[in-house]
């Protein structure tokens, strides 16, 4: 009867942390001196949280690894629909990406002003190049072009309603 009964607790523990490895959160919050954090862990009590988001297991998180397709960059606002929305729709396709704020980075804002014209969030770098749109299938077009699979088009549309335009000089910055 012990047996059995250490049995069972083991199939539950196991159980739970199987669970628990695929349930990571995701926790972007500012420090009382103003510095942003990103942590899978959760901030201080004295901290505030910005954002938390579920993410799913690493091993399984990007298309796989290829050198040969150019890297991609999103540059994006704080309580931008369209910024979440667009980061969604890679995570969805499991499209490799890095994300930055656009807020405080002057070289950022000055390379996209000089290949653009204007500030814009979000922006995607694919590569060298500024995406030409970021919502709709010409955005998933390019991103086909640049050698991602689309792995389900009819969940990833994106559209224009929460496009946030920027000028160049109200984009918040430290100095």
């Amino acid at each position: 009867m012990r047996h059995t009964s250490l049995k069972i607790f083991s199939a539950l523990l196991l159980t739970l942390i199987a669970v628990n490895a695929n349930a990571t959160k995701l926790y972007k919050w500012v420090d009382a001196n103003g510095n942003i954090s990103y942590q899978d862990q959760p901030p201080p009590k004295d901290a505030k949280i910005l954002s938390e988001r579920d993410v799913g297991p690493s091993d399984d998180a990007s298309q796989p690894a290829d050198p040969s397709l150019p890297e991609i960059v999103v540059y994006s606002v704080e309580d931008c629909d369209l910024c979440l929305h667009l980061v969604e729709v890679l995570n969805r396709n499991k499209i490799p990406h890095i994300e930055r704020p656009l807020e405080d980075d002057r070289d950022a804002q000055s390379k996209i002003l000089e290949q653009a014209g204007s500030i814009s969030a979000p922006t995607v770098f694919i590569g060298d190049e500024i995406a030409k749109q970021v919502n709709g299938n010409p955005f998933l077009d390019e991103l086909e072009s640049a050698g991602y699979k689309i792995l389900d088009r009819n969940k990833s549309k994106l559209t224009s309603d929460a496009s946030t335009e920027t000028e160049p000089d109200s984009v918040d910055a430290e100095e």
